[in-house]
């Protein structure tokens, strides 16, 4: 298996990873206007605020859109095809992109609800995918 591509841990995003590595999902909450946002950014995009809080949400949530890759389009996907990818909704109202993981492809449904799951790929980091909820 080829290694995964890792993100870049900085200041903005640190709390986002660490929440993923402790199988929780976090996101910043606007300490102005209280909307609630995915990806973690420095400034608010709803109000100009710097002002953020991190929340910890359930990670549930339903499938707004998905594609199913089944070309690797860069190596390190190479043996990951076919490959589920959905734009969940989650329950608190952020969308999140993310792989739908244990599911054949052709059974993925826009509105099936989903909860977040985490895999370890290196001892500090833990990538945020989806599996679909009974």
């Amino acid at each position: 298996m080829t290694a995964p591509i890792l993100p870049q841990i900085d200041e903005v995003n640190r709390t986002f990873w660490e929440g993923c590595r402790e199988r929780e999902l976090r996101l910043q909450r606007c300490s102005t206007c209280r909307r609630l946002r995915y990806p973690p950014a420095p400034v608010c995009s709803n109000c100009p605020s710097m002002d953020v809080e991190w929340e910890t949400v359930s990670g549930r949530g339903a499938i707004f859109s998905f594609v199913v890759f089944r070309l690797a389009y860069h190596p390190a996907r190479g043996d990951r095809v076919p490959d589920n990818v959905a734009l969940v909704e989650l329950e608190e109202g952020p969308r999140m992109i993310g792989n739908v993981v244990d599911v054949d492809p052709g059974a993925l449904r826009v509105g099936q609800p989903v909860r977040a799951v985490f895999e370890a790929v290196t001892d500090d980091v833990s990538l945020p995918k989806f599996r679909l909820e009974e």
